[in-house]
């Protein structure tokens, strides 16, 4: 006899076969549809899941095939805008209609959208959080039917949503105004704090299943680099390693600036993939944004520099190298930046770059919560004698069982790690051959006129500034040398 659920995805997707945590997770939300219509009321978890799968594991599966398999309307709640285009993208590929809600439609193309979803021509309805809290569309979707909903990326509640994104603080009254039968929770990755605000914000701490899956991603390999000068390291790291890339930074000003530093540099050294260079952020406009991610998925020497605005976006199977410029907020995010290299399962190198300006905005960080996901990830960048893959793995609650694959791993594991920063070993040899000559000033200026060094004043003094603090320099007290920096 045929298992019906490899007879549709066959026959719907075109795959020959679903991995055992996506076919749990279809089943647990077919069999929690078909009680919901028989009034079955006496389900443990009445509908109500919380999706735990590594990037690339194919979550979108496990709501794609069963929107297709039920009864009513599937709402897929994402965090940006790029993920819902991409998925919507997706969807058209497989010959479904879906529907996207957002900001900043017109009148005609709203009426269009209600009368696909009340003709049942559409069975998928892709939006964001703000856009379902406005009344017009708030009450236009009380009236369909919504048998699913489903919160992509729901790490973003606890991450984004008691900053800068209220409105994910606001998906559990979402739900309770639609009160579907089903609710689905997905994201990558889950350390136990971010799982208990999933649970507060979306399920409004009731009872929901829980399903996790081995986060690992096996032909990942982790190196933390510490590090000064920033820029320079990101240009020595896509330089040494293969592309398709991506680099991400923490600000807009920060991306752009940093791609034109390398288009620049690059072609300098006679690099002619110079010109394969963009960045990517949330202020760029809608028509901007397609244009770059279209430019992406076709080019294997691309080099991406973004914010987290693309790290739920497009999904690009090839990207080789992913490197972080600057530290993520947490693990998760982490974990699910990182996880954009090697979706395809081939060999993949991940770098953290890390350095005295982390522990400084770590100093600057007044919210308990932000100071501990930062501390996190420093000290695993930090860490220089414990497996990177198992430490990341602990951090999520996940027990690894202490296996190492026997290939790949890490920087750790390969002994090619130390604490020593990127630039220490040159402005130590330069301050042996100048003992008592220089103050800091001094050596910063002398340092920044050096071509070799290409440091800025401020990159300069902030390296010596933390050779002091960690006393492998030292600042002298005494006449004559007073102020004069010496080993």
């Amino acid at each position: 006899m045929n298992d019906p659920l490899d007879e549709a995805v066959k026959n719907l997707f075109g795959l020959s076969y679903l991995f055992p945590y996506q076919r749990l997770v279809i089943t647990n939300i077919l069999e929690a549809a078909e009680a919901a219509q028989n009034d079955d009321t006496d389900r443990e978890t009445n509908g109500r899941q919380i999706v735990i799968l590594p990037t690339g594991a194919g979550k979108s599966l496990c709501f794609q095939l069963p929107a297709m398999m039920i009864e009513g309307l599937t709402l897929v709640i994402y965090p940006i805008l790029s993920l819902m285009a991409d998925q919507q993208r997706r969807l058209h590929e497989r010959g479904f209609s879906p529907v996207t809600i957002r900001g900043g439609q017109s009148k005609e193309e709203r009426e269009e959208i209600w009368q696909k979803l009340e003709s049942g021509e559409a069975k998928f309805i892709i939006a964001n959080p703000e856009v379902l809290l406005t009344p017009q569309v708030k009450e236009k979707l009380e009236k369909i039917k919504i048998m699913h909903i489903v919160i992509d990326e729901a790490h973003c509640v606890s991450e984004w949503g008691e900053s800068f994104r209220p409105s994910y603080l606001e998906i559990g009254s979402i739900i309770n105004a639609f009160n579907p039968p089903l609710v689905t929770a997905f994201t990558a990755t889950a350390s136990a704090p971010v799982l208990d605000k999933i649970k507060k914000y979306i399920f409004s701490d009731t009872q929901a299943a829980q399903i996790v899956g081995n986060p690992d991603r096996p032909n990942i390999y982790y190196s933390a680099k510490p590090c000064i000068n920033r820029d320079l390291a990101v240009r020595d790291l896509l330089i040494q390693n293969e592309r398709p890339a991506i680099v991400f930074c923490s600000s807009r000003p920060g991306t752009e600036k940093l791609a034109r530093y390398l288009r620049n540099e690059l072609k300098e050294m006679g690099y002619d993939w110079n010109k394969e260079i963009r960045f990517y952020h949330a202020g760029l406009s809608r028509e901007e944004k397609t244009n770059t991610e279209n430019w992406l998925l076709k080019n294997t020497e691309a080099v991406l520099v973004s914010t987290c605005a693309f790290g739920m976006g497009v999904d690009k199977a090839d990207v080789r190298t992913v490197i972080h410029r600057d530290c993520a907020p947490s693990v998760e995010a982490y974990l699910q930046e990182s996880g954009r290299a090697g979706r395809d399962g081939e060999q993949s190198k991940a770098f953290l770059l890390w350095g005295p300006d982390d522990e400084a905005a770590l100093a600057r960080t007044k919210k308990q919560s932000d100071r501990n996901r930062l501390s996190m990830l420093l000290e695993f960048a930090k860490d220089i004698k414990n497996c990177r893959r198992h430490a990341l793995l602990k951090m999520l609650n996940y027990d690894s069982g202490g296996e190492v694959p026997e290939k790949i791993c890490c920087d750790v594991c390969e002994k090619e790690v130390g604490d020593t920063m990127r630039e220490e070993p040159s402005i130590l040899e330069f301050f042996k051959k100048n003992k008592r000559r220089f103050t800091q000033t001094q050596a910063t200026a002398v340092l920044t006129q050096n071509k070799t060094f290409r440091w800025s004043q401020e990159e300069a003094s902030r390296t010596i500034g933390y050779l002091i603090k960690t006393k492998k320099l030292r600042r002298l007290t005494y006449f004559p040398w007073r102020d004069k920096i010496t080993l």
